[in-house]
């Protein structure tokens, strides 16, 4: 397989940008939305990754879902970068069935440690007859309720069965997707339609930096078009929060433009280590430097706990911002 039978022509490739236009002027609405808002700026590759991106992933995860559903496709591997969001009933449906659970496992010993003891200091007031009436109460109408409500989350998670009443109520929508072999960013209507999709070089990276409800400094990462004049950015910041110091933002936006680069190989991380060898450029790149093909997979999840704190030990003592690239000059 090669190259040029994997990545189109609009693929973005930082040693071959074609010169970008002029940013036009930014219209009196723009340049108020635009307030508290900082460019980042587009730069030469680095090895640089964002681990805040990991903190939800561990090598005996990857190891568990690989064998439970080894055909089922990553939100981000070697082609695409799909992000999708939850609408608020499935949000309510993950409440509910934790909460379920919680009843069945935790409140039911505690409630039946409250009744033994409730038996033995009012004996002979309480009788043993009253305790069973009030557990059999508990288990019709607690248990056996939290019970199947609960039994019924597990089968939709563990065999992705969802009836089709509750499927087209919990549908998830696609909110954007950054193609490598294209080069194309997508952004989606809450419908799914297609609001736009326009090349990963025509858009600049904005981090905006705003206090949140209760006073705290919140941040948001976003795509936005060069020169459509469109309001709707690109989440980029949905893959780590906006939580995190500024510093991770920088990583993340270096790290999407490594990856969107078809002249690297992805980011050497466990979310896209099993997608390497699907990639051509990666391949290359791991055979000349002999890289261990499950260097983060076969970890234990100590050794990678260990190792994602290096790593950010060494990112802070020593950033690596790659050097400014000018895009409105050829490459």
């Amino acid at each position: 397989m090669t190259t040029d039978n994997v990545y189109q022509p609009t693929a973005y490739n930082s040693k071959h940008i074609p010169p970008q236009r002029p940013r036009p002027e930014k219209t009196l609405a723009q340049k108020l939305f635009s307030s508290g808002q900082s460019e980042l700026r587009w730069c030469q590759p680095t090895p640089t990754v964002c681990t805040r991106v990991e903190t939800d992933c561990s090598p005996s995860e990857m190891r568990e879902e690989a064998k439970e559903k080894p055909e089922a496709e990553s939100f981000w591997n070697q082609e695409y970068l799909d992000m999708y969001k939850g609408n608020i009933w499935m949000h309510f449906f993950l409440v509910f069935a934790a909460a379920a659970k919680f009843t069945v496992l935790f409140l039911t010993p505690f409630f039946i440690f409250i009744l033994f003891i409730g038996a033995l200091i009012t004996w002979g007031e309480f009788g043993w007859a009253d305790g069973v009436e009030m557990f059999m109460g508990y288990v019709k109408y607690a248990v056996i309720p939290c019970g199947l409500f609960w039994g019924f989350f597990e089968l939709c998670n563990r065999t992705a069965w969802i009836p089709w009443p509750l499927s087209a109520l919990f549908r998830i929508r696609k909110i954007f997707t950054l193609n490598r072999r294209t080069g194309m960013v997508t952004l989606y209507t809450r419908s799914g339609r297609v609001r736009y999709s326009y090349p990963f070089i025509e858009f600049d990276c904005v981090l905006s930096t705003a206090p949140g409800p209760q006073g705290q400094i919140k941040h948001a990462l976003l795509l936005a078009h060069r020169y459509s004049g469109s309001m709707h950015g690109v989440p980029l910041s949905s893959l780590i929060g906006g939580d995190e110091m500024v510093d991770e933002y920088r990583r993340l936006w270096q790290m999407i433009q490594c990856y969107m680069d078809v002249s690297q190989p992805l980011p050497d991380c466990l979310l896209l280590e099993e997608s390497r060898e699907k990639d051509p450029v990666t391949v290359e790149y791991d055979k000349k430097i002999k890289r261990d093909p499950r260097y983060w997979r076969d970890m234990s999840d100590g050794d990678y706990d260990r190792v994602i704190v290096s790593i950010r030990q060494q990112q802070r003592e020593n950033p690596q911002w790659g050097e400014a690239l000018n895009i409105f000059e050829p490459a």
